[in-house]
């Protein structure tokens, strides 16, 4: 009996071990703002931020990268949707 203790402690140490693991190696480190201006430079090639401040917002799985115009300024920014997972853009939109 005590025997079979042990071995569920071990076992249940182990499979947390793992699981820490699985999701540390899951997380990607992305260099947002890179991919962020790549993509607003091949999708948006007129659009010049310049001067403009970045804005990053996150949530769960996603961050989100648009741009701050001077007040009083009008006009449209992009902004663009990557997924935390996979580095990858997954929506882009430029207002107006």
């Amino acid at each position: 009996m005590r025997q079979m203790t042990k071995f569920s402690v071990a076992l249940a140490i182990m499979t947390s071990l793992e699981l820490a693991a699985d999701q540390a190696m899951s997380q990607v480190k992305c260099d947002v703002l890179k991919i962020a201006r790549d993509y607003i430079a091949k999708q948006f090639p007129s659009f010049d931020a310049s001067g403009l401040r970045p804005i990053i917002s996150e949530s769960a799985n996603l961050w989100e990268l648009t741009y701050e115009l001077p007040r009083g300024t009008l006009g449209g920014v992009p902004t663009v949707t990557i997924d935390k997972r996979s580095c990858t853009v997954i929506r882009a939109e430029h207002s107006q």
